[in-house]
Order: structure tokens, then sequence, then C-alpha cells
């Protein structure tokens, strides 16, 4: 792990920092968050992590309201001093970021509410690799203040660094610039989408909402994930049919997931105006299959270009170029487009709302999952298939 002695020099600057709160949810819930360390082995780890257990992060919707100062921390002060070097943030300032979190709220007890929120199906997500699932919170956040629940996994020793809950020690892993092989890739892949299963199976979240009596849906789930978390999402949809729908943001197709069947299953693919340039065929072969399958059974899939936009900015890591301040005369190393985090905030929020809204049976927003709409010009769409037939495709 490289942490700059020159950052760690700025540090007690971090006194002047002025705290920074992410986008409100837009949602008519607050937002409450737990974790949970679930013991999974993974049969030869290729990371630095000890690969015998993983890290969920649950986001649920609560009625409680979030009192002054006692929301969960966005940054801890290793994981800040390792990226605000990528993007010449002095920690401190990372630091600084606020969230609407509230450890362990109480969940939704109003009769009403839980009716309205327990049969919507829990999402899970697999982040960015070498990202942690918290650089996502604004769209997880947003999710759960919708009602869903939302589970976030993280895989220790994949990151740089993961700080762990309940006094755990937070464990080292790759150096943020280490090179990625395509082979190291696809054992990346597997492992994310062991741990997706695992989750979903008997012995992971199912239990773990028996043992606590929640209300949380273990019948029905939705996948989605950004980079290589979209193709874990894909290929553990191809395994696990309660899997019901899928939300790809800017992930290329690794291991098996290139063949992934989704037996109809709505799917939303959306990507960089790059994307092509580095996945030239996972992509487009996937959606000529998804086409092929929906001549002769029901189907649902739309694929999108968000035009000016970049890997990252489908992240938190817009949000934090757009509202900190950088180190003087620096610049960040790393291409976030020309959309702003705000608006790509807002943005994804909007897509990812209303895909999930459909999915759940909720309301269909044809305005916004059909074609190009005025309020949102950047998004471009490539393909759409719909049951026994094609749009646009």
């Amino acid at each position: 792990m490289h942490i700059p002695n020159a950052l760690i020099s700025l540090l007690p600057l971090g006194l002047l920092a002025v705290a920074v709160r992410l986008p409100a949810p837009s949602g008519p819930y607050n937002v409450g968050f737990t974790q949970h360390i679930f013991n999974h082995s993974t049969p030869n780890d290729p990371t630095p992590g000890p690969g015998t257990s993983y890290l969920t992060s649950i986001f649920y919707p609560t009625r409680s309201s979030l009192a002054p100062n006692t929301s969960v921390p966005y940054f801890d002060p290793t994981s800040a001093a390792i990226w605000g070097e990528v993007f010449n943030i002095l920690p401190a300032d990372l630091e600084s970021l606020e969230t609407t979190l509230q450890w362990q709220a109480p969940l939704l007890s109003a009769k009403d509410d839980v009716e309205r929120v327990k049969d919507r199906p829990t999402l899970v997500f697999s982040p960015g690799g070498g990202m942690n699932a918290a650089y996502f919170t604004s769209l997880l956040s947003d999710l759960a203040s919708q009602g869903y629940t939302v589970l976030a996994l993280d895989h220790p020793g994949e990151a740089p660094y993961l700080p762990l809950p309940y006094g755990n020690p937070g464990v080292v892993g790759w150096d943020i610039y280490m090179p990625y092989s395509d082979a190291l890739i696809v054992e990346i892949y597997q492992f994310r989408r062991a741990d997706m299963l695992h989750l979903l199976g008997p012995s992971g979240f199912p239990a773990l909402v028996e043992t606590y009596g929640a209300y949380f849906n273990t019948e029905a789930y939705g996948a989605f994930g950004h980079s290589i978390g979209g193709a874990t999402a894909t290929g553990a949809m191809d395994r696990n049919r309660n899997i019901i729908a899928g939300f790809n943001i800017d992930g290329g197709l690794f291991g098996d997931s290139v063949n992934a069947s989704m037996h109809g299953r709505p799917y939303f693919m959306t990507m960089n105006p790059n994307h092509l340039a580095q996945d030239a065929d996972s992509w487009p072969a996937f959606a000529t299959r998804y086409y092929n399958e929906s001549k002769t059974a029901p189907g649902w899939l739309d694929w999108t270009t968000v035009e000016g936009s970049a890997h990252l900015a489908f992240s938190d890591v817009a949000l934090w170029v757009e509202l900190l301040p950088q180190i003087p005369n620096t610049t960040a190393q790393v291409d976030l487009g020309n959309v702003t985090g705000t608006r790509m905030d807002s943005l994804l929020k909007s897509y990812a709302g209303a895909f999930w809204e459909f999915v759940r049976g909720g309301e269909y927003d044809g305005k916004l999952l059909d074609g190009e709409v005025e309020e949102w010009p950047e998004v471009v769409f490539n393909a759409r298939v719909r049951s026994n037939g094609t749009q646009g495709y």
C-alpha cells in the first residue's frame, strides 16, 4: 500500500476542513446502515486478504431522524490518504465528507410502511475493481430512501484498504496503482461472483434476516454493479434465478458472465462513450444474444451511453472532485469526463430509480426507459429490446 509522506505531512491541515455533505437522498425515507462480516472461504484467493470472509454493508429505509454530527463517516483516515493522492485532494478534505447514513437506525415499524417496502426486491451491489463499496454511497443511499434494502459487498484484500466494523482491524490490499492482467480480472470476477452467490444462499443474507426477524425480502433480488461489479451481477444472475433483474454500470463482461443467459429477465446497461474502445465485443454480443432470445421468450433490455461521461464518473469520485478543493496547482490524474459530479449523480439516480421501480412492478416511466428525453440529452439509446420483438436495435 502506497501512502506518500508528502500527503501524510499535510494531515494536520484537516483541522481547517469544513464538512461537506453528499447530495441528499431523494426518497421519502431516511437511511439506516449496518454491516455484517460473513464467513466464506475463497479457494486460492489471489488478494493479500485472508480469503475467509467478505463484508456486506446494508442500507435500508428508516423513519428515524438524523441527529446533528451522528452520521456514519464516509472516509477513514487511511483510505483518505490513499485516494487523496490520486485526485490531489487533501486527506482531511476527503474526511470532511459527510453521509446521511444512520448507524443501526430502527427499521420501519408502521404497518403501512412495512407493507409498502417488504415485497420490493432486495438489491445487491458489487463495486468497481479495487474500489470500496462505500464510494457509491450516494446512489446506494438514494435507493434505500426509495424503500429498497441494498446490500453492498466488499472482498477484503482487493481494495487498497478496507476498514472493518466492530473493532476488527482494517485489511490492507493491493496497491492502488497495481496493473490488472486479463487473467487476474477473471479471478476477481470469480471470487466476486462466489461472494454474491454465497450472500444470497441459505447461510448468507436469508440466515441473517431470520436471526433478527427483519422483514427484508429474501425471495427476490436485483443485482447491479459498476465496472467488474457489472460482470459480477450478470454472472450471479446466470446461476441464481431469484435474481429477477440486472443493472450493469459501465462494466465489461468477463469469465463465464460473457455467456450468461438472462431468460428474459430485465437488464439495463449504461456506459461511457469510450467503453467499446476497451470492450469491443462483450456488450454487443450480449445484446445480440438477448435480442435473439427475446424472439421466443419475454425480454426487456435497455442499452444507453452517457455522452461526456468517463468510467469513474459513475461513482462518487466525481462528487469528491466537484465538491472538494484540490491541492493548489494540481489536477486530478484520472479522467472523469466533462459531466459534473452532481449531474451524473442525479442522472444515475433517475435511471436506476426508474428501472428498479419498473422491476418491482411499480409505475413504468416510459419517458426515461424508452428513449431520449429533453431532461437528459446526454443519454443516448443504443438498443432497446422488448418482449417478442425489438424497438430501436
